[in-house]
Parts: C-alpha cells; structure tokens; sequence
C-alpha cells in the first residue's frame, strides 16, 4: 500500500534569511530585543532560527528589515522595514513558527552610523 503525504500549507513558502527584530507583546524588556534570522517566508508567517524558542502562544511584534543595498537601489545605511505582529504558532529544536497578524506596515529605515 502507498500513502501520500499531503501538503497541509495553503500558501507557498520562501527561503529566505531575513534579519527580524522581536518584541513580545504584554511584557517590559529591558535588554535589547533579539533579533534573529528566518529560516523560510510566507504571506502567512516566518520560520525563525533559534536555540531559545519563545513559548506557543506568545505574541510578538516583528520588524523584518530588508536590504535593497546590493541591487543598487538604496544607501547602505538604509533598509526597508516590514513591521507586523504575530502569535508562536509552533517551536521545534531548530526555532519557531510565528504566524502574522493581517496588518503590517512598510517604512524606510536609517541604520546608525
């Protein structure tokens, strides 16, 4: 007898390493936020690397910055900022699974000298 995996994902998923800023939500930090490195990308969340996953449940706010430098098109000093939140939806020993809130908002971000 042979059986199929099906693919439960709706959406398609991208590899991709983008540097993501993280703020948990309800909660004073008083360190510097982590920021950590996705392992992959959808329209509906990220995968992110980490040895010290947070907690199912836990909602946080994400700033994923991205780098035009390289294709010429912005300073090196500047990166755009997709800002979002989310909720730890999964975690495993390679990090979490964080799925988006539907609002998100794109800006322009200044690196300091």
């Amino acid at each position: 007898m042979i059986r199929f995996q099906l693919e439960k994902r709706q959406v398609e998923r991208f590899e991709l390493q983008i540097e993501t800023m993280l703020n948990v939500q309800d909660e004073a930090i008083t360190e510097r936020p982590p920021v950590l490195f996705s392992r992959d990308i959808s329209c509906a969340g990220v995968f992110l690397i980490t040895d010290n996953p947070f907690p199912i449940g836990t909602n946080l706010d994400l700033n994923l910055l991205l780098s035009q430098h390289e294709l010429g098109s912005m300073p090196k000093d500047e990166r755009i900022k997709i800002s979002t939140s989310g909720k730890v939806i999964r975690t495993d020993d390679q990090g979490m699974a964080v799925e988006f809130d539907k609002l998100y908002k794109i800006s322009r971000l200044t690196l300091p000298a």
